[in-house]
């Protein structure tokens, strides 16, 4: 099990999450969404121990969760300039016993001896996700994974998020867009105003978007009814 206790973090004087307690089951996917500002990011970057809460904890299965815990891909990746993709991989030791190169590099197709510069926003992300998955990590976060991906990457994501949660792994995962999320995830949590309001499980995703929507929608056709 996965614990947030008493989750506080703020930007200033605004108050971004506001968690006073919630859990999630390991050995997991859980997707997780809301409205622009809703703090998705901020909850991973948390996490990961990229930045430090005001107050607040995170615990797998009642022990602090570590940094070296958990593998992070982030909505931009940061590549070290002038090298090449196969020296940036290198940076990152293979601990997945699991982890062929040569042979997910024949779906991927990155030009591995070339500089990175030269690569495409989506063969970036390809290269950052083969940095993640050559780790064995307990918990893996993907932060909109399948934006910039082409549509057999994204397939191939899929497969590679099943197979990290058969090796008994948890993940979390966001996207602005719903459909990956109900393919892949075995639960969805509403992160609203700083705070879980919501947690859904397969046969609750069709009220899901009713729910993230409700308040959105209504002033938007108001606006927009007046507006076109």
């Amino acid at each position: 099990m996965i614990e947030v206790r008493d989750l506080k973090m703020s930007y200033g004087e605004k108050l971004v999450l506001d968690v006073d307690s919630f859990s999630f089951s390991t050995s997991q996917v859980h997707g997780i969404v809301g409205l622009n500002g809703a703090g998705k990011t901020t909850f991973f970057n948390l996490l990961a121990k990229f930045i430090k809460p005001r107050a607040g904890e995170f615990l797998l299965n009642g022990k602090k969760i570590m940094r070296t815990d958990i593998a992070f891909l982030e909505t931009v990746n940061y590549f070290y300039p002038n090298i090449t993709g196969k020296e940036f991989l290198e940076i990152f030791p293979r601990s997945n016993a699991h982890f062929n190169l040569a042979s997910i590099n024949e779906l991927f197709q990155l030009p591995l001896n070339e500089i990175i510069e030269t690569y495409s926003t989506g063969m970036k992300k390809k290269l950052a996700l083969l940095a993640i998955i050559k780790q064995e990590k307990e918990i893996y976060i993907f932060d909109e994974p399948f934006n910039g991906l082409d549509l057999e990457t994204n397939k191939s994501l899929e497969f590679i998020i099943g197979l990290l949660k058969k090796r008994g792994k948890t993940i979390f995962i966001s996207s602005h867009i719903l459909f990956p999320l109900t393919k892949v995830c075995d639960s969805i949590h509403l992160l609203k105003q700083g705070c879980f309001k919501f947690s859904y499980d397969k046969n609750k995703f069709n009220d899901l978007e009713t729910e993230i929507f409700a308040e959105y929608s209504e002033r938007a056709n108001e606006i927009l009814s007046g507006a076109i």
